[in-house]
């Protein structure tokens, strides 16, 4: 498999990354192992913003989202074209966007969509305690560093949270320890909250398909509570569009505040209260499209079992590249 995973030197996951080979594992029953984004071995990928980044060699691509540039947040970002000998077969995509760029560039086509996280609560049932009116989930680049208990940057005042309301709205970072422990103590954290909103794309993902209620957060813009169209080139996150336009969704609610002005924390969660509606995602899009037999895990706490717990969450780069150069070619 190809996900975004820790090397050795990192001490942390990040919550969606680190779900990707979760999900197949629990979707397969199988043993997964990490692969590069660039090899000529037979690979899959799933969870994450990553089809851009591949290279070489048969990649399967299920679920997974993905940049028009070809490297995104640089000056010199360019477009995407698929790199020479690379051949694509696009089994489902996180939503219509990246199927968009990836038929118009490779041929391979899909009408599957749907991000795999959506997928957690048929193995995750483990009853969590509501303990917060509202959880705020950052996303990395607002972080001021990447320690396990990082939070927003000094300069996001959005973020600041008053003293008396400290019990109630809890900001939250993506940041896990390494292993399947770390990552079930971060959902709980999530679903201990009543209402959530979130930068981040799988913190939205979360809320949606555990049924809490759930705005995106917005830093473009100052209006509050809005609504947009999705269909019309919104200048919200692409990757917000692409999920929520994959699983239906035509018009998307969601919260606008500044980066530089302190939040109002009760008018957000009247805001939650008045627009959210839940979402109805179709499971038989991703079921159907799943490249390996389905034989999924039967369990209500997959963080418990070993497929999830042996996952290489970690690795050291040199060993990964060698290993890859004895990976097979060909399925």
């Amino acid at each position: 498999m190809i996900w975004a995973a820790a090397t050795e030197a990192q001490n942390y996951l990040n919550l969606g990354d680190a779900l990707s080979p979760v999900m197949v594992a629990a979707f397969s029953g199988l043993a997964v192992d990490r692969r590069p984004m660039a090899s000529k071995s037979v690979r899959m990928s799933c969870v994450g913003t990553i089809a851009h980044g591949f290279e070489g060699g048969d990649v399967f691509v299920w679920g997974t989202g993905m940049s028009e540039a070809r490297r995104p947040g640089q000056a010199d970002a360019g477009k995407w074209a698929p790199p020479p000998d690379t051949r694509f077969t696009v089994c489902a995509t996180r939503g219509p966007v990246t199927a968009r760029i990836l038929s118009a560039a490779t041929g391979s086509t899909t009408r599957a969509y749907g991000d795999p996280v959506a997928h957690l609560p048929q193995f995750y049932k483990a009853p969590v305690a509501k303990r917060h009116e509202l959880g705020v989930i950052l996303h990395l680049s607002e972080l001021d560093g990447r320690a396990l208990t990082a939070g927003p940057k000094q300069e996001l005042a959005r973020y600041h949270v008053p003293p008396d309301l400290a019990g109630e709205v809890r900001l939250i970072n993506t940041l896990t320890p390494i292993g399947a422990d770390g990552l079930e103590a971060k959902m709980a954290e999530i679903l201990s909250c009543r209402r959530i909103v979130s930068t981040s794309l799988h913190g939205m993902v979360i809320a949606e398909t555990f049924g809490i209620p759930c705005l995106y957060f917005s830093p473009r813009g100052a209006a509050g509570l809005t609504q947009v169209d999705l269909t019309a080139k919104p200048r919200i996150d692409k990757r917000m569009v692409d999920f929520y336009l994959g699983a239906g969704r035509q018009r998307l609610s969601h919260y606008e505040w500044p980066h530089d002005t302190p939040g109002d924390w009760p008018r957000l969660i009247r805001a939650i209260d008045e627009a959210w509606v839940p979402l109805a995602i179709d499971h038989s899009q991703l079921i159907d499209s799943f490249p390996l037999p389905y034989r999924p895990l039967e369990t209500d706490n997959l963080f418990r079992l070993a497929p999830i717990r042996n996952i290489p969450y970690q690795h050291a780069v040199g060993a990964l590249l060698k290993k890859d150069q004895a990976a097979p070619v060909r399925w």
